[in-house]
C-alpha cells in the first residue's frame, strides 16, 4: 500500500510508534489501536479497501507482541473476496495470523481449494503461499491432489511454488510424495532455473532418505552443476559475480550424499568437483563457501587422493587466515578431512594449537574439537595438556563436562603407561570432579586391581605407586568425592605397599580416620573410607584408638549404610581370624564361591518346619496358588447377589377391559387419593391395579 492510500489513522499509527521512546510508551499506543480496531471492525458494511488497511494495522499489533485475535475471522473473509488486492492481503494476513492447528483453518480450506483451480495464476500462487505456510498433515489428503496437478502449469512461478510445496508435504509425510517422484524427476529438468532450483531442496531430502533411489540423478546433476560453474545460467542468478552460488552449495549436498561409500558415482564427480574448487577461488565470501561445500562433498563421497589434496591445501589458507569465520571455516574443514585420513592434519598441528590462543569463544571450541579428532599415540600428551588446561581455566559447565568426556576418552585410548594415565586421571578428578561419571572412577580402580596382565612385578609396582600417589593427594585438605573414594579403595587394598616416608600403617589409618570427619557431598564417601579402615585393620590384626572413635561416633548415623558398616565393623573386630578371613588381601579379582542351595541353612529349616512354620514356595508355586485363589474368589462373586441389568419386556397392548374404572386409579371404588385412602401402599385397600404394576416394576430391579 502507497503512502498516498493511507488513512490518517494509519498515518499516525505508523508515525508515533516510530516517535515512542520506551516500550511501555509503545504498549499504550498499540493498546488504544486495538480498542480502536474492535469498534472499526464492529461496524456493519466495511469496505474491502477499509477492511485491507485494518488488517494490515492488526499486522502492526501482532508484530509488537499484542494479540489481535478478534481481526483472526476478518482475515479469514478477505481471503474469499473476488478483489485480487484483497484477497492477497487476506492470505497475507492469515499467514502472519494463523498457525497449522488453528481452529479457523477448517473455514480456510475450500477456499484454498477453489483458489487452486483458479485461471488466475496470481490466486494460485496466494494459495501455494499458505498451502506452504498452514496445511498440516490432516489436510493434506483434501489439498494434494490439486497442487500435483499443478506441476504442469504454463506459469513458472506456479510450478516453483508447487514444489515448495510438495517439500512441505514431504516433511510432514515423506509417503505422500513417493508416488510423484517421477514428476518430481521431471522438473529437475525444467526449462525456468527457478524451478530446477527449488526441486533440489526436495530431491536433497529424498536423497537423505533413500539414497540408492536417487543414484541414477548423478550424471543430470553433475551436468547441472557444470552448466552453472560455466556461466550458462542467467546473469539474474549470480551473486558478487559468482553463477548461483546458492545452487551450487545444494548440488554439492546431494552429491555427497549420493556419492557416499558408491565409487562408481564418485567417480562422475571427480572432475567436476576439482573444475568448481578452482573457479569458486576468487577471492569473495560467497566463493569461500563454495569451497567448503566441496571439502565436505570430497570428505563424504569415496575418496580420492587428488581431491583430498587439493581440500588440503585450500583448508590451509583458511586456517591461517586472519579472519575470524574463515579461520573458523578452516578448523572446521580440517577436522572433516581428518576423518578421512588424519595424516593431512599433521603439518598445521601447531597452527590448529595457535587457535586455541584466540579470543574467540566459538573458534576455540571447534578448535578443541579438532583437536581430539587429531590425536594420535605420538600427539596425545600434547593435546591432554592442552584440553587440560583449559578445563583448568574454563568457567562454562558444558565445556568442562566436553572436556572431561574427552580427555578421559583419550587418556584411556592412547596412554602411554599406566603411570602417565594415573596422574591424568587425577587431575580430572580434582578439575572436575562433579562432572566425572561414577564409570571412569571404576575403570580406574578396576586398572588398579588387574594391572597390564603381562609381569607381576610390573603390576605390583604400579600398585604401589598408586597407593604412593594417593597418599600425597590424600594430604590435601579439599578433594571431590569421586577421587576420596577412588582413594579408599585403593589404600584400603594396597596399603601395605606404600613406601612414601614417614608413613606407616598406623599413619595410613590416622590419616584415613582424620578424612572420614571432612564434608563431603556423596554421603557414600564416607562409606568407602569406613570399609578402607576395615580393609587395613583386617588384614594387618591390628587395634587402634583412632579407629574405635570413629566406628563409635559414625554408629548411629542417620545414614543407613554406613551404621550398617560400623556394626560389621564391630562384629568382626570381635574374632580377627575371620576378619582376615572375609576381608582377605589384594583379593578384589577373585571369583567368590557361593552355594546356591544355601545348603548350610538346612538344619534351620528343617527346625522351623518341625516348630509350625510354612514350607517355602517357589515363583511358579506362588503363581499357581495365586490363581487357585483368584479362581475361588470368582466363584465367591458369582454366588453373591447381584444388580439385574436384564431389560424390561416390552410392553404389551392390555386386553379389552383391562383398564381401571373411571372412579380412580385404584381397586377400590374410590382410589388411592379418596375418601379412606392410606399412606400405606402395601395395605388391601391400596392393591389394585396400579399397585401391581409397582410390585411388578420392584422385583424386576431386585437383587438375584
Amino acid at each position: 500500500m502507497s503512502g498516498g492510500h493511507l488513512s490518517k489513522e494509519f498515518f499516525e499509527l505508523v508515525k508515533s510508534i516510530g516517535e515512542s521512546r520506551s516500550k511501555q510508551e509503545e504498549d499504550k499506543i498499540i493498546l488504544g489501536e486495538i480498542q480502536i480496531l474492535k469498534a472499526h471492525l464492529g461496524q456493519p458494511g466495511i469496505s474491502p479497501k477499509k477492511m485491507k488497511e485494518y488488517m494490515i494495522r492488526a499486522v502492526y499489533c501482532e508484530m509488537l507482541g499484542h494479540d489481535a485475535g478478534f481481526a483472526y475471522i476478518h482475515a479469514v473473509k478477505l481471503t474469499h473476496e473476488k478483489n485480487l488486492l484483497a484477497k492477497r492481503i487476506g492470505y497475507l494476513t492469515t499467514n502472519l495470523f494463523l498457525h497449522k492447528d488453528h481452529e479457523l483453518m477448517l473455514l480456510l480450506i475450500n477456499t484454498m481449494q477453489r483458489d487452486l483451480q483458479s485461471a488466475n495464476h496470481l490466486e494460485v500462487c496466494a494459495a501455494l503461499t499458505s498451502v506452504c505456510r498452514l496445511v498440516n498433515i490432516e489436510m493434506i489428503p483434501a489439498i494434494s491432489p490439486l497442487v500435483f496437478k499443478l506441476l504442469s502449469h504454463p506459469q513458472e512461478v506456479v510450478r516453483k511454488k508447487t514444489i515448495v510445496a510438495m517439500n512441505h508435504f514431504h516433511k510432514l509425510d515423506p509417503n505422500i510424495v513417493l508416488d510423484h517422484t517421477d514428476q518430481i524427476r521431471k522438473a529437475l529438468c525444467d526449462p525456468d532455473p527457478g524451478v530446477m532450483g527449488a526441486t533440489l531442496h526436495i530431491l536433497y531430502e529424498l536423497s537423505k532418505s533413500s539414497p540408492q533411489t536417487c543414484k541414477e540423478l548423478v550424471p543430470s546433476l553433475v551436468c547441472i552443476l557444470k552448466q552453472i560453474v560455466e556461466h550458462r545460467l542467467p546473469r539474474d542468478f549470480d551473486y558478487h559475480r559468482m553463477p548461483a552460488p546458492w545452487l551450487q552449495v545444494k548440488l554439492l549436498a546431494i552429491l555427497g550424499v549420493l556419492g557416499t561409500a558408491d565409487q562408481k558415482s564418485s567417480e562422475a564427480m571427480y572432475e567436476i568437483l576439482q573444475e568448481c574448487m578452482r573457479r569458486a577461488d576468487s577471492g569473495v565470501n560467497v566463493g569461500y563457501a563454495i569451497i567448503y561445500e566441496c571439502v565436505r562433498c570430497i570428505t563424504r563421497i569415496y575418496p580420492d587422493h587428488s581431491l583430498l589434496e587439493l581440500a588440503a591445501s585450500n583448508i590451509s589458507r583458511f586456517i591461517s587466515s586472519d579472519n575470524h569465520n574463515l579461520k573458523y571455516l578452516g578448523v572446521t574443514g580440517l577436522a572433516q578431512i581428518v576423518q578421512v585420513n588424519p595424516s593431512y592434519a599433521a603439518e598445521h598441528q601447531m597452527v590448529v594449537v595457535d587457535c586455541l590462543e584466540d579470543t574467540d569463544e566459538t573458534l576455540k571450541r571447534k578448535t578443541l574439537d579438532l583437536l581430539f579428532r587429531m590425536t594420535n599415540p605420538q600427539n596425545a600428551t600434547v593435546v591432554v595438556d592442552k584440553l587440560t588446561f583449559h578445563m583448568r581455566t574454563s568457567v562454562d559447565q558444558h565445556l568442562r563436562r566436553e572436556l572431561v568426556q574427552r580427555i578421559t576418552s583419550l587418556a584411556e585410548r592412547f596412554a602411554p603407561d599406566n603411570e602417565w594415565y594415573v596422574n591424568t586421571m587425577n587431575t580430572v578428578f580434582e578439575l572436575g570432579g562433579d562432572l566425572v561419571p561414577a564409570e571412569t572412577a571404576f575403570n580406574l580402580m578396576r586398572l588398579v586391581a588387574e594391572g597390564t596382565g603381562d609381569d607381576d612385578q610390573k603390576d605390583m609396582e604400579f600398585r604401589a605407586f598408586a597407593v604412593n600417589t594417593y597418599l600425597k593427594l590424600l594430604e590435601k585438605p579439599s578433594l571431590p568425592d569421586i577421587l576420596v573414594q577412588v582413594i579408599a579403595w585403593v589404600l584400603g587394598e594396597y596399603a601395605r605397599l606404600a613406601s612414601v616416608d614417614g608413613y606407616t600403617i598406623e599413619d595410613i589409618i590416622d590419616l584415613l580416620c582424620d578424612t572420614v570427619d571432612r564434608s563431603f557431598e556423596d554421603p557414600a564417601t564416607r562409606g568407602y573410607l569406613v570399609s578402607a579402615l576395615m580393609k587395613i585393620v583386617g588384614q594387618n590384626g591390628m587395634k587402634n584408638s583412632s579407629v574405635e572413635a570413629v566406628i563409635k561416633n559414625y554408629r548411629a548415623s542417620r545414614l543407613t549404610d554406613l551404621q550398617q558398616r560400623c556394626y560389621e565393623f564391630e562384629q568382626l573386630w570381635q574374632s580377627p581370624a575371620l576378619m582376615r578371613k572375609v576381608l582377605p588381601y589384594d583379593a578384589s579379582c577373585e571369583d567368590i564361591p557361593i552355594n546356591k542351595r544355601l545348603s548350610f541353612l538346612d538344619g534351620f529349616v528343617k527346625a522351623k518346619l518341625h516348630q509350625g512354620a510354612k514350607p517355602y514356595q517357589d515363583a511358579i508355586q506362588r503363581a499357581s496358588a495365586k490363581e487357585n485363589l483368584t479362581g475361588n474368589w470368582a466363584e465367591a462373586a458369582e454366588a453373591k447377589p447381584t444388580l439385574n441389568f436384564t431389560p424390561y419386556e416390552a410392553p404389551t397392548k392390555p386386553a379389552a377391559g383391562g383398564y381401571p374404572a373411571a372412579g380412580g386409579l385404584g381397586g377400590g371404588s374410590s382410589g388411592p387419593w379418596g375418601p379412606g385412602a392410606t399412606s400405606d401402599n402395601s395395605s388391601p385397600g391400596a392393591t389394585g391395579g396400579g399397585g401391581g404394576a409397582s410390585a411388578a416394576a420392584a422385583q424386576s430391579m431386585s437383587l438375584k
